[in-house]
């Protein structure tokens, strides 16, 4: 025997890992996604773009070739994720400002309920966006600037419209954004923004199905209602 090998057939995908530095064997969805994940486990100062580059299998002069610097990669990274995030809120919202005929308040309610299950589930299933906010809150700077004027602030400047709404409608007992923002990001998101608080708990929240884990945002959410609205 030679131990000569027949050549794949065409189109196959080889076995192993992809080659180093060939752009097509990675997108750069999959790779803002792997960056995403690295800088949300272990921030932007201990996180290493030649560390990453080993971790997804490809060469290091890559992702400097694809997105630029460090910094640029972290904004690319950001804006990948909580774009997608803004956008499940803006197709979920429909652009209906809920201000038409007589029962207005309550379509607004309901409407506003949705949107916060639709905002927890989103980060729930991609938990890196609040553990980045965690990290760049506790440490003030120009990506916490980038985060909050493009991204968090919209979302405060949208609640605050529906709550005041609502509000002189007399079907809410507060119309204090913060309140409601830090609720649904530290409070009913701090499940999957914080797994290893949640484990000591019993809860692992990566276990979770997607069944269960819509069930425990929707639960989490009626709670939080069940406080805000006025009976």
């Amino acid at each position: 025997m030679s131990g000569r090998r027949d050549p794949p057939p065409p189109g196959a995908r080889p076995r192993g890992r992809p080659a180093a530095g060939d752009p097509t064997t990675l997108t750069d969805e999959h790779l803002l996604d792997a960056a995403l994940v690295a800088f949300a486990e272990r921030g932007y100062d201990g996180t290493s773009i030649r560390e990453l580059s080993r971790a997804v299998g490809v060469s290091h002069n890559l992702i400097p070739q694809r997105f630029g610097s460090k910094d640029q990669l972290w904004r690319a990274a950001i804006d990948h994720g909580f774009g997608r995030l803004l956008a499940t809120l803006v197709e979920l919202d429909g652009g209906d400002d809920g201000s038409a005929g007589p029962d207005a308040a309550d379509v607004g309610l309901d409407r506003l309920r949705e949107l916060i299950v639709a905002f927890v589930e989103a980060n729930a299933e991609r938990p890196a966006l609040l553990r980045i906010i965690n990290q760049e809150a506790a440490n003030p700077g120009p990506r916490l600037d980038h985060l909050f004027d493009s991204y968090i602030g919209p979302v405060r400047d949208f609640g605050t419209a529906v709550l005041e709404q609502l509000r002189l409608a007399g079907k809410v007992r507060s119309d204090s954004v913060t309140l409601l923002y830090f609720l649904m990001v530290h409070g009913v998101g701090g499940l999957y923004s914080l797994p290893g608080l949640a484990a000591r708990f019993g809860d692992d929240p990566a276990a979770l199905s997607p069944e269960a884990r819509r069930a425990h945002v929707r639960a989490a959410v009626d709670v939080l209602f069940d406080g805000l609205v006025e009976r």
